[in-house]
């Protein structure tokens, strides 16, 4: 099942009940309105792709801990842009999420 809500720039794709594709675009400006989008689904994500983000700032990284905190396993994390890849070391969270 797929299901979008939002404009695209901001919008959230689920794949199946556990799988979320996040928008273009996840920054500061940006995060109040996904978060919103998935807690009012009801569903929380076990893995996030990042394929579709051009744009990034850390606060995605607290997006992903948000619901690393909610599972039983680890956050399972697809594309992750390299520019927040380098700083998963910097905080230590290279061993709290699963990064493809």
């Amino acid at each position: 099942m797929r299901g979008r809500t939002g404009s695209t720039a901001s919008t959230v794709t689920w794949f199946d009940d556990t799988k979320l594709q996040l928008p273009e675009h996840v920054t500061v400006r940006t995060v109040p309105g996904i978060v919103q989008q998935v807690e009012g689904s009801g569903r929380v994500p076990a893995t996030v792709d990042f394929s579709r983000v051009q744009q990034a700032d850390s606060v995605a990284l607290a997006l992903l801990l948000r619901w690393q905190s909610q599972l039983q396993q680890p956050l399972q994390v697809v594309a992750l842009p390299g520019q927040l890849r380098t700083l998963l070391p910097l905080y230590d969270l290279e061993h709290v999420l699963s990064v493809a």
